[in-house]
């Protein structure tokens, strides 16, 4: 079996494991990425699978696409406590190392006895994170390398009840895919490498209604999903610390995805310019713990425990002409997390997110769509006797470039 590394810290050395935390990624299709997030109430392509499957009533009938990739950057600056009781001096930045969430969506549109209805699948990103710190920096004993992807597969369908109120709903199938790498602390070139990946089921219900020509609101649920993930661990250690908690062994991990809720309005201010306003809840408070149990004898146990998160999100979509759309958005993310469990494998704090993007209609069947996103995470110093000490400050950049294309226009 291929081994994703991820690296574990040996328990007989520090009783902590470095995880990815609040991994939680933003709507990466171009044309919500550009409004911050906020356009569950706007939705009108084949996009609407992730966002709100009930709006895919919308789509003219026949095939629809709405392809996109991005790139994605973290960057985070760690900062040594001033006082110098920890021992630690000086900062360290992590290395550039950009991923890639995809946003492939496909739907169908059709009349179903004088009702619209319309049925989409297709493979998004929700979750991940990725941190490459150097190999000798002063946290090497708690992460070197963390990647998380959580991956999604949606079908969904939705039916329009009346032209006022349409419902939608399906399946999301989420797979975690986890590489981490750690070093064994004070032995400088040992390490702990751990790999584990696996899915789990959840399901989506949504609601799409116009109140009236120019307001229309939008609610969409996602469901906890827990993901029986099973892979590897491997170390390299000197013969001194060599045991059962050191040698390599199948390792497993059940990584829960939180519940998610989004609602929303948006208001066509004039025939040119739409307004987005919205309010996503995200239940991380199941995420306790990251727990790898060997089947050599190993457990391994990292305290997160997470708060729900809480984001307001809005945005601006301006129809300069025909053929041209711009847009500008705006967010405010709480995050869950604890200080006493700050952790440098994911730095998260609250964070305030501001984008922008354009579509171009080079004609009514086919347009290309651009987004940039900045989020600054508010600096964050970590507390207690767990989590490792100093000050981390993290900036997220995001861009996305894709197309849409209906057969029915």
């Amino acid at each position: 079996m291929r081994t994703l590394k991820i690296v574990i810290l040996s328990a007989l050395l520090v009783p902590a494991l470095a995880s990815a935390s609040g991994f939680e990624v933003i709507n990466t299709n171009p044309r919500d990425l550009s409004l911050s997030g906020s356009g569950v109430a706007a939705q009108r392509d084949a996009a609407a699978t992730y966002q709100n499957p009930a709006s895919l009533t919308r789509i003219p009938e026949g095939l629809s696409l709405s392809l996109a990739g991005s790139m994605l950057s973290l960057k985070t600056k760690w900062t040594a406590p001033s006082d110098g009781a920890s021992g630690l001096s000086g900062d360290a930045t992590t290395n550039f190392a950009p991923t890639p969430p995809v946003a492939l969506f496909l739907a169908y549109g059709l009349n179903a006895g004088g009702h619209k209805l319309g049925i989409g699948g297709g493979l998004g990103v929700p979750g991940g994170g990725q941190m490459k710190w150097d190999e000798d920096w002063q946290g090497r004993g708690r992460i070197i390398t963390v990647e998380r992807r959580v991956l999604g597969g949606y079908l969904n369908a939705g039916y329009e009840i009346t032209p006022m109120f349409r419902v939608g709903g399906g399946l999301i199938y989420y797979y975690g895919i986890q590489y981490l790498k750690q070093g064994i602390e004070p032995f400088q070139g040992s390490f702990g490498e751990l790999s584990a990946n696996g899915g789990g089921l959840s399901f989506q219900l949504s609601a799409d209604v116009q109140v009236t020509d120019k307001l229309r609101l939008g609610v969409d649920f996602k469901n906890k999903a827990t993901m029986k993930t099973k892979g590897d661990g491997h170390f390299s250690v000197p013969d001194s610390i060599a045991g059962a908690a050191t040698q390599d062994q199948g390792v497993s991990e059940d990584l829960p995805f939180p519940m998610q809720i989004a609602a929303g309005a948006s208001y066509q201010v004039s025939k040119a310019v739409l307004v987005t306003l919205q309010y996503n809840y995200a239940g991380f408070n199941v995420y306790k713990e990251d727990k790898f149990v060997g089947d050599a004898g190993l457990t391994l146990i990292v305290p997160r425990d997470y708060g729900d998160g809480h984001v307001v999100r809005g945005g601006v979509e301006w129809t300069v002409n025909p053929s041209f759309e711009l847009r500008f958005g705006l967010m405010r993310d709480f995050s869950g997390l604890k200080t006493d469990t700050l952790s440098p494998t994911l730095p998260d704090s609250n964070t305030t997110g501001v984008s922008t993007g354009f579509t171009w209609k080079a004609s009514n069947a086919f347009a290309l769509n651009w987004a940039l996103f900045y989020g600054d995470r508010d600096k964050q110093t970590a507390t207690g006797t767990v989590a490792f000490p100093g000050s981390y400050k993290t900036n997220v950049w995001i861009t996305g470039l894709g197309i849409t294309w209906s057969a029915g226009q």
